[in-house]
């Protein structure tokens, strides 16, 4: 019996009302003879049963709150050793300072930037840099393209190969497809146009994809810090310091866009702090998909806040 009790005082506070309130609420509605016989009936008094169930709700209670408590610091732990403070938030906008550069995540569609000065955008291509992704308006690069260039898609993919043709290595021949074979310029690639069509606003393709007959098109994290450093090569030579991108290897590219922007951010910060000679990233703004104002965002603003304290 001793060993029980001091078993019993070890127990969180809830178990031990649980126990107390079960044995007062028992035992004045119970009689034990010398033979240990059990004789069930209607209590002498209810105080003990009153205070037994006193105890029985106190537990139930207590029981309830531990499990909150618990599921409070597992939530916290997920942020344990990121300093969140350092990622500051303004009218849903979250954003922090890596080597001086403001990254920025916002929600939206890029294609919203189409008629924006100031930023150059920074949209996503399959490893050929052909006019398929131009044409495909459920693609970043697609919806930009034929919102910024209205009826003159046919056009922006020429001059793109054309510059890709001055601009870029040596082309591969791949099989692209089960019938068809094309040039590839390889993944982690990037092409800028400074006035593309006589357009204000630069405009820069990454290739964050590869498409080969059997595998359709995929991206890797591994593709958005090459494309990354061609980018910022890029930017350095024209004097840019400003870029507005989509979640790049998302969509097409079937990363998981929470991990895609994870790896995007990493990639950006990496980016940010060794840039490209004495050129530096001033600004990036990275755009969450959302359709519209009562649909959910790709990426949850908790993932967001957790990835920029991440790349601190």
């Amino acid at each position: 019996m001793l060993g029980v009790l001091k078993a019993l005082v070890k127990q969180p506070y809830w178990v031990i009302a649980l126990v107390l309130g079960v044995v007062l609420v028992a035992f004045p509605c119970v009689t034990i003879d010398k033979y240990n016989h059990w004789t069930p009936h209607s209590p002498s008094t209810f105080v003990p049963v009153v205070v037994g169930i006193g105890l029985l709700l106190l537990s139930s209670v207590g029981f309830g709150l531990t499990l909150l408590l618990k599921r409070a610091t597992n939530a916290d732990d997920v942020g344990a050793g990121l300093d969140l403070t350092r990622v500051n938030e303004s009218n849903g906008v979250l954003w922090t300072i890596v080597s001086g550069c403001e990254i920025r995540v916002v929600h939206g569609r890029i294609e919203d930037y189409a008629h924006e000065t100031g930023p150059a955008i920074v949209l996503p291509c399959n490893e050929y840099f052909d006019d398929r992704c131009v044409g495909d308006t459920r693609s970043a690069l697609g919806a930009y393209v034929n919102r910024a260039f209205d009826g003159q898609a046919a056009e922006f993919a020429s001059l793109v190969k054309d510059e890709c043709k001055k601009k870029l290595g040596p082309r591969v021949q791949q099989q692209k497809t089960d019938d068809e074979r094309a040039e590839s310029f390889g993944p982690g690639h990037c092409v800028l146009l400074i006035k593309p069509l006589g357009r204000s606003i630069p405009v820069a393709l990454v290739s964050t994809t590869t498409q080969r007959a059997g595998e359709g098109l995929a991206a890797r994290i591994s593709y958005l810090f090459d494309g990354m450093r061609a980018l910022v090569a890029c930017l350095a030579d024209a004097c840019l310091n400003e870029v507005a991108m989509p979640i790049l290897g998302a969509g097409h590219g079937r990363i998981d866009p929470p991990l895609a922007l994870v790896g995007l951010l990493l990639a950006v910060a990496e980016a940010a702090r060794y840039g490209q000679g004495g050129q530096r990233l001033r600004r990036v703004s990275i755009i969450v998909f959302k359709k519209d104002a009562n649909s959910p965002a790709e990426v949850d603003q908790v993932v967001v806040r957790r990835a920029l304290a991440l790349i601190l």
